[in-house]
């Protein structure tokens, strides 16, 4: 994928907050790695592992990944001959131990994460390497238990040390020395033992002058009998430094020789962590994966952009099909460039393995190249216009665009002379819809609405406005042309109203509509239109006719509205002894009496010769599980009925 698109759609602070989610550096290089796919069957496996990780958390599992940490470094350092010091070993150890934590884990998740937990098979388990380590290391120093002799040397240091602080009192506290000290304490001079005496009494202390005071009143006397012990100490310090280096180095040699195989379970320690971040993500936005095509087509419901799925109006959008060219007009800050957003960064985020915020039924299409113009993008160094940079990225993205490519198109031909920037706008269209691909674009432009209101293959859409308050609703109507509203807008904030007599008259003059109509409030969105209409299987991009009582028997598969709530859905069971009839509707199967339901379009209009009904009857967790139970019962389930044949 382009890095340009994917910085244009924010695909990189999807990254960052995937990478919040990580417990280590080594789960964050993996993030920083991570990219779209195209392939259909590694994105598959890439949901099923987030999946999996989701259901670990939604379980309330407390994942052990203590002590994970970036040992390649140390264990490098140690093939080539280095001693680690105890804080690396300990770094070993940790790593150690938390790799064997998490594979005594994942052993106890198989039934929950069949998949995920195989990778825990690949972790090798060194507990004697991690029990010598810490028996070891006591903080950030050997431990006297790492050998017998290490133990023994530091009991005679111990000896020593008390026998000079011994002989040092002996003098401080002596009425014979009182005289000759000039202070009643012992100062280290060089890491040896002094005492402060006046010089005029120097030769009452039998012992070698270290150093003198600035004043010369007080010399440093080291005595002669604390020198001996000093020395001995000293002896004794080499022999324990000597006993801890031997010790090192047998463990940093221990896990040399285990560096290749410690470094493969760090590998699979990472992808735990990338794996479970996704898990938190996806827990973090409500996420869920969504069926996988290679034919170009989506059908999206409930879509919130990620990063402001608090805020944002779900979309409903149904493209790929019938219509494979959308065009989506309405008023500035009406939501035209936050949909094409949440469209494009969707698709990279379930290409790249994560959950994204829909709802359950969305189908999704693998591209190989999302291809975007969105924003001015305009280069100051190459002192470009607007024009001229949205041209040199549309010429690229024409070049580049083929039967799998998404092309994302904001404001397409504007920056220039109108009629000039609509009829560009106008080929542009229609040379990507040659290409075959799959094209979302925003417009004022009345000749691109008409283009996508007559020609076959696409489709107008527009953003949902509120003419009283002057708001725009962010709802996408599909099947609809929008005004930008600019009249009525202008009107409502006290604009004369010669003024926009006279604009209607340039309209009209200029040929562009009716323009009398322009001053008019937007009317409301036919229903029958919304993108998750009858259309869960099929495109329903044109409004249908108006709601009725079929005069044939119901069928499965019919599109319907249940009222009075305008909900709509198809029928997925027929009405039984009391009239009681299931429709599945977002994502979700109700009972309601047939008297509530009325016909929009029937099965035999909707679907193709021969199509499995059980795509659009069923849920995809359901659907899986009824080929489970094909294959072998599944605990805690029965059939209770059929699908649909």
């Amino acid at each position: 994928m382009d890095p340009k698109v994917l910085s244009l759609l924010e695909y990189d602070k999807i990254k960052q907050l995937l990478a919040d989610y990580t417990q280590s550096g080594l789960g964050r290089e993996v993030v920083a790695r991570l990219e779209p796919m195209v392939s259909r069957q590694a994105i598959e496996a890439a949901l099923l592992e987030t999946g999996e990780a989701r259901a670990i958390l939604d379980r309330g599992g407390q994942v052990p990944m203590s002590g994970l940490a970036d040992i390649r470094e140390d264990l490098g350092r140690a093939e080539k001959g280095s001693v680690l010091s105890p804080h690396d070993l300990v770094r070993v150890a940790d790593s150690l131990r938390g790799c064997r934590e998490l594979k005594q884990y994942m052993a106890a998740k198989r039934t929950v994460a069949p998949n995920l937990s195989r990778y825990a098979e690949a972790i090798t388990i060194y507990r004697d390497l991690e029990d010598e380590i810490y028996r070891s290391i006591e903080g950030v120093r050997v431990a006297n238990a790492a050998s017998p002799q290490l133990a023994r040397v530091r009991k005679e240091i111990q000896v020593v040390e008390d026998r000079i602080q011994a002989k040092l009192q002996s003098f401080l506290g002596s009425p014979a020395y009182r005289e000759a000290l000039q202070d009643s304490f012992v100062s280290l001079k060089g890491g040896r033992y002094t005492l402060p005496v006046k010089a005029s009494h120097r030769r009452k202390i039998d012992g070698l002058v270290l150093e003198t005071s600035g004043s010369g009143m007080t010399v440093y006397v080291e005595p002669a009998a604390v020198r001996r012990l000093v020395n001995d100490l000293s002896e004794l310090r080499s022999a324990e430094e000597a006993e801890e280096y031997q010790v090192l180095v047998t463990l940093s040699g221990l896990a040399a020789a285990e560096a290749h195989p410690i470094t493969v379970n760090l590998e699979v320690m990472a992808a735990y962590d990338f794996a479970l971040a996704k898990g938190r993500l996806s827990r973090s936005m409500n996420g869920r994966p969504a069926t996988l095509n290679e034919a170009g087509f989506m059908q999206v419901i409930e879509a919130r952009h990620p990063l402001i799925a608090d805020e944002a109006v779900p979309l409903d959008l149904v493209l790929g099909r019938r219509y494979r060219s959308l065009v989506i007009t309405g008023p500035n800050t009406g939501g035209k460039t936050v949909t094409l957003k949440t469209i494009g960064l969707l698709t990279l985020m379930l290409q790249s393995g994560l959950h994204i915020p829909v709802a359950e039924g969305t189908q999704m299409a693998v591209f190989s190249k999302v291809l975007a113009d969105i924003g001015d993008g305009q280069s100051i160094e190459q002192s470009l216009s607007t024009f001229s940079s949205h041209m040199g990225r549309i010429a690229s993205i024409i070049h580049e665009a083929g039967p799998s490519s998404l092309v994302l198109l904001d404001e397409i031909g504007t920056g220039t002379d109108p009629a000039e920037g609509s009829a560009l706008a106008t080929a542009i269209l229609e040379e990507l819809y040659e290409a075959q691909a799959v094209t979302v674009a925003t417009t004022h432009f009345s000749e691109v609405k008409r283009l996508a209101d007559e020609k076959p293959g696409f489709i107008n859409g527009r953003m949902d406005f509120d003419p009283e308050t002057l708001r725009p609703r962010y709802r996408l109507i599909i099947g609809e042309a929008g005004n930008s509203h600019a009249f009525w807008i202008a009107e409502r904030l006290g604009l004369r109203g010669s003024v926009i007599d006279r604009a209607r008259e340039y309209v009209r003059a200029r040929g562009d509509g009716p323009a009398v109509g322009l001053a008019k409030a937007p009317r409301e969105p036919d229903k029958a239109v919304a993108a998750e209409s009858a259309a869960v299987v099929g495109e329903v991009m044109a409004p249908s006719p108006p709601a009725q009582r079929p005069e044939r028997p119901w069928q499965l598969g019919d599109s319907v509205i249940i009222n009075p709530l305008g909900q709509q859905g198809v029928v997925a069971e027929l009405p039984n002894a009391k009239g009681e009839m299931v429709i599945f509707t977002r994502g979700k199967r109700v009972t309601v009496s047939h008297k509530r339901v009325t016909l929009l379009v029937g099965a035999e209009h909707l679907y193709p010769e021969g199509y499995d009904l059980n795509v659009a009857l069923y849920t995809w967790h359901d659907r899986k599980l009824m080929k489970d139970m094909g294959r072998k019962p599944v605990e805690g389930y029965r059939v209770i009925r059929e699908g649909p044949e």
